[in-house]
Order: C-alpha cells, then sequence, then structure tokens
C-alpha cells in the first residue's frame, strides 16, 4: 500500500529543523508539563512490583487487542486477552519518546514519536517508517480513506492515496495547537484547539471551519462524540464538559463536577453513558447523555489524573498519568487495577537443567526448556520488592526489601536470615568453596559460608558497588564508583584499579577478561596482568551523549552484549585482543535486569516487562510470563 509522502520535512533547511524542533520542545513543555503534570511524580506502586510509567494514551482495534503508550522511551505494550497479561511491543522499534498512537479501520497502527512516523500491518510485529517525524504528533487514518496529520507547527495536514503528498488543510487550522482530531463518520471530523475552540470538517479534513457557537472556553482539550444520540462532547482546560446536539449550539454540561475542573479525557459508550476524565480530579461517569456527572469511585475525585479513556466490553479502559491502567464498568462501582508484566529481576540455573526466575513482586518461575516457556514456582509470601535469586541446588537465596530469605525446599517456604545489612543485596555469586557473596550497593559487599552467618569483606575500594561478576567461584570482579576490585581467591582478597568516573556495569568474556563501561569509555581488564586497556570497537565512536550504560556476557565465550542509547548491540571479537565489531541485535527500549547464556545456547534476558529470549543473538523472541 502506497502511503502518504511525509519526506518532505526532512528536506527542511538547518534552521528550519532547528526551529521546528525548539517549537517541538515548547509545545511539550508548555501543554504536556501544564495539563499533564503529575507525569513527574513517581508511581506509587512502583517500588513494590509492577507499574506502568505515565499513560499517554489507549487504543482499541477492531478485533478487541488493547494497545498502551507511556511516556517512557519504546513505551507501547499490546493485550490480546483484555489485559490480563501485556506484551512490550517497544522491542521493536528505535528508542525515543512517543506523541500518539491511532488505529486505522482496518487495523494498521500508526506511531508518532519525537524522531519518526512508523507504520504496522501487524499489530506492532514489525514496523516501518514513514520519515518525517519530530513535527508530527497525531496520524491517522480516516474513516473515509484521508490520512490526517497534524503538525506542531503548521496545523492540519491532509493527503489521500491518489495524492500521497500532503498539504495544509484550507482554513485557520494553523494558529493554535490542535490537541484533538475526532471522526464522526459520515457526520464529519472535528478538532480541538487549545485557543480556537473546536474546528469542524465536512470533506474529509480538506477545510475546516470555527465550531463554536455558545462554547465560552475556547481551550479545548479533548471531544468524544455519541452516535447514538448524535451528540458531541468537549472537554475545557478549567472549563469542565461542554456538549452540543445536533443542530444545536454548545451549552455547558458540568453538573455535579468539580468548579473549574480540567477535562482532558472523553469517551460515550453504549445507552446514554459518558465518561470525563480529569486532570488531578479522578474519573466521573454520564448515565444520562453528559447532563449530569458522578464520581467513579467516590472519595477519589482528588487522586486520579485521567489521561485517556477508551470503550471497552460494557465499560472503560481509563489510563492514567500517575496510577497506572484500570478498567471501569458502566454499572458497576470499583476500579479494577491493570498491571503490565512484572519485571524479571533474577535469573539463575538450578544445577538440575532448569532455569529459575523471580519478579519484583516476588513471583517466582521455573523453566525446564531453556526459558522457551514458563511454570509458577511459588512466591516469596509478600516479600517484596524482590531484587535478586541465586540457586545451590535445592536451597534458593533471595533479595527483598528488608535484607534476605531462604527456601530449602525449591521455592515453596521461605524463612528470614539475619542479613547485616538493611538493604536487599542486588546480586548473589556462589564462591568455589561453596560460601556466598552478597552486595548490596551503597551497603557494602558481604561473604558467608552457609547464608546464616554474614561478615563485611573488606579491600573494595569505593562507596559504591555498582556490578558483580564470575565466571568460576574464584575469579569474582566488582565494579565500584572507584573502578575494577578483582579478586583471584573467591572473594577473600582484592586488587582495586582506578577508572574516572568508575565501572557502572561488567561482564566476562571468558576466564581472563573482564569488560567493564563508565561515561568515559569501554574497559578490558586482564585477569592474569592485571592492566586495563581501552577497548578498540569498530562501528562506534564515543561521545557525551553516546556511551555505554550496560554490558553482559554473551552467547558464546568472547562475545559480548552492550546497551547504547536505549539499544542493544552485539561486540564480536576482532583480530585483536581488545577490538570487536559493534553489530545491531535487534532488541531496544528493553530495561535489562537479569541475563543468562543458556547452558543449550542463547541469551535470556530478565527485563522491566518479562522475558526476552534468543537461540542466535540477532533476533529476540518475547516470552510472557505465566
Amino acid at each position: 500500500m502506497k502511503f502518504p509522502q511525509l519526506s518532505l520535512f526532512r528536506r527542511l533547511s538547518g534552521r528550519l529543523v532547528s526551529v521546528a524542533l525548539f517549537r517541538v520542545f515548547i509545545y511539550s513543555t508548555v501543554f504536556f508539563t501544564f495539563l499533564l503534570l503529575p507525569f513527574s511524580l513517581p508511581s506509587p506502586c512502583r517500588a513494590d512490583g509492577p507499574a506502568w510509567g505515565p499513560i499517554l494514551e489507549t487504543g482499541k482495534d477492531a478485533n478487541g487487542r488493547l494497545y498502551v503508550i507511556t511516556s517512557e522511551k519504546g513505551g507501547l505494550f499490546v493485550s490480546d486477552n483484555g489485559g490480563k497479561r501485556w506484551k512490550h511491543l517497544g522491542g521493536r522499534i528505535p528508542p525515543s519518546n512517543l506523541f500518539s498512537l491511532r488505529i486505522s479501520p482496518g487495523g494498521r497502527l500508526f506511531l508518532s514519536t519525537f524522531d519518526e512516523l512508523l507504520v504496522s500491518s501487524d499489530g506492532g510485529q514489525t514496523w516501518k517508517s514513514m520519515k518525517g517525524g519530530g513535527s508530527i504528533r497525531l496520524f491517522f487514518e480516516g474513516s473515509g480513506g484521508t490520512f490526517l496529520a497534524v503538525d506542531w507547527d503548521r496545523g492540519l495536514l491532509w493527503a489521500t492515496k491518489e495524492n500521497p503528498k500532503f498539504e495544509k488543510a484550507r482554513g485557520g487550522t494553523g494558529e493554535f495547537a490542535i490537541l484533538d482530531v475526532l471522526d464522526g463518520g459520515t457526520q464529519g471530523k472535528w478538532a480541538a484547539s487549545f485557543g480556537g475552540g473546536v474546528l469542524f470538517s465536512a470533506d474529509e479534513g480538506r477545510t475546516w471551519r470555527s465550531d463554536d457557537d455558545g462554547l465560552t472556553n475556547q481551550f479545548v482539550l479533548c471531544l468524544a462524540w455519541a452516535p447514538e444520540t448524535k451528540t458531541l462532547f468537549a472537554g475545557a482546560l478549567e472549563g469542565g464538559v461542554y456538549r452540543k446536539e445536533a443542530g444545536g449550539n454548545w451549552t455547558p454540561s458540568s453538573g455535579g463536577l468539580p468548579p473549574g475542573v480540567s477535562v482532558q479525557a472523553m469517551a460515550a459508550g453504549d445507552g446514554g453513558v459518558v465518561w470525563a476524565g480529569t486532570r488531578g480530579r479522578g474519573l466521573y461517569v454520564s448515565r444520562d447523555g453528559g447532563r449530569y456527572w458522578y464520581p467513579r469511585v467516590p472519595g477519589e475525585e482528588g487522586k486520579m489524573s485521567v489521561t485517556s479513556i477508551v470503550p471497552f466490553r460494557g465499560g472503560v479502559l481509563a489510563g492514567t498519568s500517575d496510577r497506572g491502567l484500570f478498567f471501569a464498568e458502566n454499572d458497576g462501582a470499583a476500579l479494577r487495577q491493570l498491571l503490565p508484566s512484572d519485571p524479571v529481576v533474577g535469573l539463575d540455573e538450578t544445577g538440575r537443567g532448569e532455569i529459575v526466575a523471580l519478579s519484583r513482586s516476588g513471583n517466582l518461575y521455573v523453566s525446564s526448556d531453556g526459558g522457551l516457556s514458563w511454570r509458577s514456582a511459588g512466591s516469596t509470601g509478600g516479600r517484596m520488592p524482590a531484587a535478586s535469586i541465586l540457586s545451590q541446588g535445592r536451597r534458593l537465596f533471595a533479595g527483598v526489601k528488608d535484607g534476605l530469605i531462604l527456601s530449602e525446599d525449591g521455592g515453596k517456604n521461605w524463612t528470614r536470615l539475619a542479613f547485616p545489612s538493611d538493604g536487599p543485596p542486588f546480586t548473589m555469586i556462589s564462591t568455589a568453596d561453596g560460601g556466598l557473596l552478597a552486595a548490596t550497593g551503597s551497603g557494602g559487599l558481604f561473604r558467608s559460608s552457609d547464608g546464616f552467618l554474614w561478615q563485611r569483606v573488606e579491600g573494595l575500594e569505593g562507596e559504591y558497588i555498582y556490578s558483580m561478576g564470575s565466571p568460576d567461584g574464584i575469579t569474582i570482579a566488582a565494579g565500584t564508583d572507584r573502578g575494577f576490585s578483582v579478586s583471584g581467591d573467591g572473594g577473600k582478597t582484592w586488587k582495586n584499579t582506578y577508572i574516572n568516573y568508575g565501572i557502572r556495569s561488567l561482564a566476562f568474556s571468558g576466564p581472563e577478561m573482564i569488560w567493564g563501561c563508565s561515561r568515559n569509555g569501554f574497559w578490558g581488564y586482564s585477569t592474569k596482568s592485571g592492566e586495563v586497556e581501552e577497548a578498540e570497537i569498530a562501528g562506534y565512536e564515543w561521545s557525551p551523549l553516546a556511551y555505554f550504560s550496560e554490558v553482559f556476557s554473551g552467547e558464546r565465550e568472547g562475545s559480548l552484549f552492550a546497551l547504547l542509547g536505549g539499544s542493544l548491540v552485539r561486540l564480536v571479537p576482532g583480530e585483536g585482543k581488545k577490538t570487536f565489531t559493534m553489530e545491531t541485535a535487534d532488541l531496544s527500549n528493553a530495561e535489562v535486569l537479569a541475563s543468562l547464556r543458556i547452558p543449550r545456547g542463547g541469551m535470556l534476558f530478565g527485563t522491566g516487562r518479562g522475558f526476552f529470549r534468543s537461540g542466535s543473538g540477532t533476533s529476540w523472541t518475547e516470552i510472557e510470563l505465566p
């Protein structure tokens, strides 16, 4: 299918590009910071388990598949079972902040990002770039086959399959920012402008005129259309709701809403039910066609900023900026929270041909086929957030919020241990003599011969431990805020090597080479000589904005993976001892929390949104939690 040509935006001069990007920044800062201010606040449940980032939009296709985009880079998710489980689609798109997602009548996805426009015809599994990004805030295919784009700088644009070059729509569409576009089918199209009221088009978006008779607040944030009653609704900045029946004028319709409330999301359901999402005052519902409103959860009005509403299965899916995602029934009283996939914080082999995984909320999972499939295997009994897992046969050690716990029956029952640090160990290592090492970040490093009695390990320089690793339980390395700390005797004595900015992440490529990344380079440490040299990487050039943030052992000895600017790359060994060639690894926007080389070949990553597995290291499959 031939899509509209957006490459014209790429041909702008350097000065015009700079102006456009500056205006994008200004618009983003002014409008979204002002309207969606709670985005800057942390999610209240992120520390204890799975949580959404601030939600920008929700969507639904004709098959009932649900989509969510968040303010995080690559924050695109899909659910095929009504929100019970979510799959992260952001691993297949370039690292970028998202503006909007629109779904065409035929099921195509149009994703507007800060860098480009993307289109997918297979539900988000693969994407094609439409170029012209950065200046396009919203893009969609209308019911009549017209393509519409909202440009931050130029207002409303239109194109067709026959005329694929975008043209500026006629009428006053460029003076004010367009925040929402509503497709009413045969009734026409409407646009919400910030300062210019409501605009209307009767010719598929080619021409627009003002449609604000009776609209006393011109700062319109959102629109909704009720086809049963042919009623149009508008949410306004500090102006509540306006409604307009067919052939009539706009009238205020804010009965029951808090005075001066900003309504920034609306949706019309069946049977005269209309929903309104407010900034900081909760979710409201009207069952009389939008004439009077009731709080969806009485008493919770001041605790929720609703950013997106989409009708779904006799209710709505409501996304918020500060409290996650909810399902609300039209006739019910409570909100049901829908959680994303649980972050996988720990992976380890059990020694019995199995892999054990631990999620942040304390759920335990086991795989017997190298991570292809998983089964539930218990939990930490409410002790969360979890941070790490270590297997010693049937014994499992788990780092949790209040310290360290032990299970001696494979995870069914747990006992809290007397661990000498207040913080949980974020990583643990088994030493060759059967002992344990547990690192706690600012709390230091601790050693135990049996897991019950612990003592602080001395000899490491630095006030913070960022990373640890060991190939055999004898040679052990720690990355600290001072650089490398390396032990050749199971952690009893240590040699420290200073690296400017410290070593934030390290990994072994074999028993004799340790690799670590810092803000100013990528360093190789030889366990034989104790010398440190900077690696030479073909295809990579360091800059203050482009440096490796994480490094992981590869799927085979000698190879490495690293995170660079939000994308995973492979570092393939070159001819020299400290040389690599950088290759793409086809995975982006993945918050890697744990990694494991699969004994039968391949890699397994535990991420902030479930598992990613690869047999070759070049293509990845997302595997959902049970």
